[in-house]
Parts: C-alpha cells; structure tokens; sequence
C-alpha cells in the first residue's frame, strides 16, 4: 500500500489562472485540464508566483487577444522570469461574448456595462448603438465584470456565457457581435522546462538583449531569415531603471532542436548581450467556446 506521502506526489498539482472563476482563462484551463484542481488568481503576476512558489504546478495566462493585441503583463514577467519560467503549451480559445443581466429591465433603463478594457474597446461602437446612455466601466476580468454587473438589475456586463450560472445572471444576447473574431491565446507555465516538442505545430520563445548600437537588431534577426526561420511576434520592452534601453522578446516557427532554428540561434547569439529561451513548445488546435 502507497505511504500518504507517495500519494501526494502522484496527485496532478494544481492549475493557477487569471480568476475570478468564470474567465476566459478559468474557462481554457478547465478544457484543457478537467482533472487538475483550479487556483484563481487577481492578476497575471499573482499566476506567475504562484507557480514559481509551488503553490500550482501549472499556470494559464493570456498572451494576445486578436482585437486588442499583445497582453504586455504577461510579456514582461516572462523577460523577468526567464530562466526560471518556462512556457510548455500555447492553448487558443474563440472567444463569443455575451451579455449578461437580469432578466426585467429594458435596455433602455440599463445605466452601466461593465468588462475588461480589451471588450468595452473592441465593442464600443456596438454598445453606444445598442445601449445608448450606459456608462462604460473597466474591469479587471471578464468574470469580475458579471460579478458586479450581478449587485444592480440595472448594469449588465459583456462577459463569458459561463459566467451567468456562476454569477446568477441571464444571457441577455449572444454572441453580442457574431460578424466579430476575436481569438485569444494563452500559454501554459511551469516552473520546469518541458522536453523539446515532438508536434508539427511549435514555437520557440526567446527573450534577447542586443547592444547599443545602431543596427544591432537588424544584425540580430539575420540569421533567422538566412536559417529561413519564420518570426512570429517581436515585442520590444524597456529595461526598468535603464532609460532607453530595450530587451526583445521574440517567438519564432519551429522547435529549438529543429537543425534550421538551432542555426538561427547560434547565429542570433553571437549578435546578442544575453540570449535565453524560455521554451519550445506546442500550439494546440483551438478551442471553440460553448454557449
């Protein structure tokens, strides 16, 4: 028989998210693990520690929204964190907003809708359309938004369908904009660098800083077009405490194992001051949201 300690060491470790419950994050963390206990978290530093600590062995945070662009948060703390972060997975969810209310009150009554600042901008024409006369208040989640949407009959909130159930609302309307796309991606941390993919479909994170000097990025990104490696996304962030200096975080097409990328990379470090990778790892096929 397995002492209590051997059990616990088998049991999946927890997954921390962006909460309330009922966010996005919550909503891909538990398609992607049914079976792991959920720890919601206030901000996407808070995920980050808490992996870091222990205190969950796996975190998801949003790395760009289709609408509105790169989450600089989480960009930032994987500068920060390089080394002792590492990203195994991109997950990607369609995201379908509703709008959640009570059940009653026109829209004509209503006087205040509330989300994440990433929905009130990529829906703002359709809100003063719709509900003309609301005021447009920002959250810190979609699910903190249906939250206090919950307090007043007259406040709604675009949020997560999931969300009414959770929050004892109502699906007002869905989706609230069908002709809009809006997909965001999420990565999966650990605090333990995963093995190289074995996937057709992967990425490699760099984070890079490069010298002063005037063409030093253009120097820098050369051998990945002469490797012909793709290049994904390349967000330049300054350096606190050093103004006007940069740190590139960057993704690119393929595994660090893959002969091409390795080329790149050996090319890549000889025109860098500190070159890390915190990770090669998987993108997996999209997931739809359910109403």
């Amino acid at each position: 028989m397995p002492s209590s300690q051997t059990a616990k060491s088998t049991k999946p470790g927890k997954v921390a998210y962006l909460g309330p419950e009922g966010t996005f994050s919550h909503l891909i963390a538990l398609k992607r693990f049914p079976k792991r206990s959920g720890l919601p978290m206030t901000t996407i530093t808070e995920v980050f520690h808490a992996v870091h600590s222990g205190q969950a062995q796996l975190g998801v945070v949003p790395i760009e929204n289709s609408s509105g662009g790169t989450i600089t948060e989480t960009v930032d703390l994987l500068i920060e964190q390089a080394g002792k972060i590492f990203i195994n997975e991109e997950l990607a969810l369609d995201v379908r907003l509703a709008l959640l209310g009570h059940d009653g009150p026109a829209f004509g009554k209503l006087k205040s809708v509330y989300s994440h600042v990433m929905p009130l901008r990529h829906h703002r024409d359709w809100i003063m359309e719709n509900l003309p006369g609301v005021t447009m208040i920002e959250t810190s989640s979609t699910a903190e938004a249906a939250k206090k949407a919950a307090l007043s009959v007259t406040s709604v909130a675009l949020a997560a369908p999931g969300a009414a159930e959770l929050y004892g609302l109502s699906v007002l309307k869905f989706p609230v904009r069908p002709e809009a796309v809006n997909v965001t991606h999420f990565f999966v941390i650990s605090a333990t660098a995963s093995k190289s993919p074995k996937e057709k479909r992967c990425k490699t994170a760099i984070v890079a800083a490069l010298p002063q000097t005037s063409g030093s990025l253009y120097r820098f990104l050369g051998p990945f077009d002469h490797a012909g490696v793709n290049l994904c996304r390349i967000v330049s962030r300054p350096v606190p405490g050093h103004p006007e200096t940069y740190v590139f975080y960057l993704e690119i097409e393929g595994s660090a194992e893959d002969a091409k990328v390795k080329k790149a990379l050996a090319g890549a470090r000889r025109f860098s001051v500190r070159l890390e990778l915190p990770g090669s790892y998987a993108t997996r096929p999209r997931y739809r949201s359910a109403r």
